[in-house]
């Protein structure tokens, strides 16, 4: 059974009211009705008495994935076909004006002989919903990508990549470097073939730092760019300023890229501006309001603070840095008068001398030895970060290693009147290490306990297996650790609050962490707070060869060498 607006009123009249865009169509395809609401999506006027394929012909379609659909799989067309539509959403391209989001139904209507009599088609434009549903999803999944990293290129593509294809198809971004020039970090496309040639154009047409429009005078002014709806009478107005072979680069290049709608965004900071937001509508046949220009501005002051951030990141890298080269440079420096020093104290011993003269030599020497061990450890700081340290593994008994660095603490824990105890399993534990840096940092370790625990206090160390892990934990009942000291314990520099001891420059542990994780292993420190000692954890994998066939071997290659040593310091 048709419908009959003609002879039912009241129904025209419905129609004629709802917000909902109708028409329909009799099974010639010819228009029998549209109402009001309709013709405001469409533009579509005296349409009716029209056939369907000359009202179609200017209209576009494209799914909500963006792809454009062909005109004889239109909803319509469909329903023609025999298939009908059910709330399905596209964006709907206009011939002249903004696009919209719709969500369109078609329903055939047939007779008793199931003959098709008319095609009935709803429209309800969904615009401001999903303009807002996707601007919503769009800062959401922005504000997962995180700002602040040394790698800002990458942060800036995923962000840009978010806005393509649901709020444009083009983005851009050029950042400003020092020398005021452009540099472009991101371009966006989903059309490889087109994105390469975007990417190459600025080699073709460079940025002209003295055009009236364009990122340089967006960077200039600080102003923003709009041009909602891109004619080509502004196209040819502009290529008329052009001199004529870069306005036939740009002609190519716009008649290549199909712009419709763009904007050009200053992304500023502390007001300088850092760089320039292209974006744009193509292919798509969309373009951009007010409102979406107003989104954009806001999103591009949210990347200020990307690209500011990154800067003070860069400049804080930067006097790392510096500080490093100068501390390197500083301990080498520091080391040469140290070695004419070292020589003499040791000719000194050497002689006779009085016992308060000798004395005073001890503690020349005991202050020498802490002075080379601050400078060394300096030294080792500065390799860590420039990562010029290498470390010789050979398969090494653990135990033995262990006890070596217990021996040289020995005359520190005699002094400090501090107790050690020392347990460990029967069974050997060999791991593949560098003994040396190994000791380092286990004397590192037992420095430090010595160092917080109070006279007549003790220290425990234990040896043991886990698993596959060779443990070696070093526990004392000193001082102990605050709880808001824990986390950044092994971090340069740092020291605990309130610590009544001055000497260290906060390195050690730090130099202590490396060296383990150079060797695949781990530390960890644990205090239940001050007055409750310390205790740290370190594993490391162990080792299946035999520490013999590592010492076999290691002493094959210890031959006897003539060494010749040149030294420029003369008073070394």
């Amino acid at each position: 059974m048709n419908i009959d607006i003609e002879r039912e009123p009241t129904l025209r009249q419905t129609l004629d009211a709802i917000d909902l865009g109708v028409v329909i169509f009799s099974s010639d395809r010819t228009l029998l009705y549209i109402n009001p609401a309709m013709k405001a999506i469409t533009g579509d006027r005296n349409a009716v008495g029209k056939s369907l394929d000359d009202l179609i012909q200017p209209h576009r379609l494209r799914t909500d994935e963006f792809d454009e659909v062909p005109q004889g799989q239109f909803p319509i067309e469909k329903a023609f076909a025999g298939q009908d539509t059910e709330g399905q959403t596209f964006v709907y391209i206009p011939p002249n004006g903004r696009h919209r989001w719709l969500s369109v139904s078609c329903r055939r209507i047939v007779n008793a002989s199931d003959e098709l009599e008319q095609v009935v088609t709803t429209v309800r434009d969904i615009t401001d919903r999903k303009s807002r549903e996707d601007k919503l999803r769009f800062m959401i999944e922005s504000s997962k990508i995180l700002s602040l990293t040394s790698d800002f290129r990458k942060r800036l593509d995923e962000k840009a990549r978010l806005a393509v294809p649901a709020l444009a198809d083009w983005c851009a971004i050029d950042i400003v470097r020092d020398d005021g020039s452009l540099e472009r970090v991101v371009t966006v496309h989903r059309d490889p073939e087109l994105l390469a040639y975007a990417e190459d154009l600025p080699k073709k047409l460079p940025s002209d730092p003295n055009a009236p429009t364009g990122v340089y005078r967006v960077i200039k002014t600080g102003e923003p760019q709009f041009i909602p709806l891109l004619t080509q009478e502004m196209i040819d107005a502009g290529l008329t300023q052009l001199p004529p072979e870069r306005a036939s680069v740009a002609r190519e290049a716009l008649d290549r890229l199909n712009l419709k709608s763009l904007m050009t965004l200053p992304i500023s900071a502390r007001g300088t501006v850092l760089g320039v937001m292209t974006i744009a509508f193509a292919e798509s046949g969309r373009t951009y309001s007010d409102d979406d220009f107003q989104f954009f501005q806001e999103f591009c002051n949210h990347l200020g603070v990307l690209l500011d951030n990154w800067r003070l990141y860069e400049e804080v890298q930067k006097r790392d840095r510096s500080k490093d080269l100068f501390l390197a440079s500083l301990s080498h420096e520091l080391r040469n008068p140290l070695a004419p020093i070292k020589s003499a104290l040791e000719l000194l011993k050497m002689r006779e001398m009085p016992t308060d003269v000798r004395e005073e030599v001890d503690v020349i020497e005991h202050q020498f030895d802490h002075l080379a061990k601050l400078l060394n450890d300096l030294l080792d700081v500065s390799r860590f970060t420039q990562s010029k340290i290498e470390i010789a593994p050979r398969s090494v008994e653990l135990r033995k290693l262990v006890e070596r660095a217990l021996k040289s603490t020995d005359a520190l824990l005699r002094t400090a009147d501090i107790t050690l105890h020392y347990t460990y399993p029967s069974s050997p534990i060999n791991v593949w290490a560098d003994d040396t840096r190994v000791e380092q940092a286990i004397s590192n370790l037992m420095n430090n306990a010595t160092k917080f625990t109070p006279s007549g206090g003790s220290i425990w160390v234990e040896l043991e297996k886990e698993g596959n892990d060779a443990v070696i934990r070093i526990r004392d009942n000193g001082e102990g650790i605050d709880a808001e000291d824990l986390s950044n314990i092994f971090d340069m520099y740092y020291q605990g609050r309130d610590r009544g001891h001055t000497s260290g420059l906060g390195i050690g542990l730090l130099l202590v962490r490396k060296i383990i994780e150079m060797h695949g292993g781990s530390i960890e420190a644990k205090s239940e707070g001050r007055g409750h000692g310390s205790e740290f954890t370190i594993r490391m994998p162990m080792s299946n060869v035999l520490s013999l066939e590592g010492e076999q071997e290691y002493r094959k290659k210890s031959i006897d060498r003539r060494i010749l040593v040149v030294d420029d310091n003369q008073q070394a």
